[in-house]
Parts: structure tokens; C-alpha cells; sequence
């Protein structure tokens, strides 16, 4: 038990010796604190739009992950036939 916690500490001590994370505050521009904030949208529209979207054809899909399991099949087969 008495190593486990002092590796977990060790781990914790070089956790806190890592790199710095960079202020992410200081990097915003006057413009970007001087600018409005983005108008919201109300949510029913954009959800009317996204079902006006045509859906994926399943069949168009399938197909093509029959043809990419295949290929790895394929694939995996020239793997096991190579001499090792």
C-alpha cells in the first residue's frame, strides 16, 4: 500500500512540474473585448431547416462499408500470408 502511495505522489509532484498552460485572457484583442456579442437565434427555425435535409441512403452506405470490409479482409489475408 505504502509504494502505491508514493508513487501516486511522484506522479502528482511531476504533474505539477509540467509546462504552464498560456492565459488564454490576455490573448483576446481590444477589439475582441470591445465588440458586441453575437445576436441569438431563436432555436425553432434552425431546427425546421435541419429537417429539410435529405437523410443518407442506407444502402449507398452499407455498401460501402462492405466494399471497405472487404479491402481490410483482403488486406489482413496478404498480412498473414507474408513470412515472418
Amino acid at each position: 500500500m505504502l509504494p502505491r502511495l508514493f508513487a501516486l505522489a511522484c506522479l502528482a509532484c511531476l504533474a505539477a512540474c509540467g509546462p504552464s498552460r498560456p492565459d488564454l485572457a490576455s490573448r483576446i484583442s481590444a477589439e475582441g473585448r470591445a465588440a458586441d456579442f453575437p445576436a441569438l437565434q431563436p432555436l425553432g427555425p434552425l431546427l425546421d431547416r435541419s429537417d429539410a435535409l435529405l437523410p443518407r441512403s442506407a444502402a449507398r452506405e452499407g455498401a460501402a462499408l462492405e466494399a471497405r470490409a472487404a479491402d481490410l479482409r483482403r488486406r489482413a489475408a496478404l498480412l498473414r500470408a507474408m513470412p515472418l
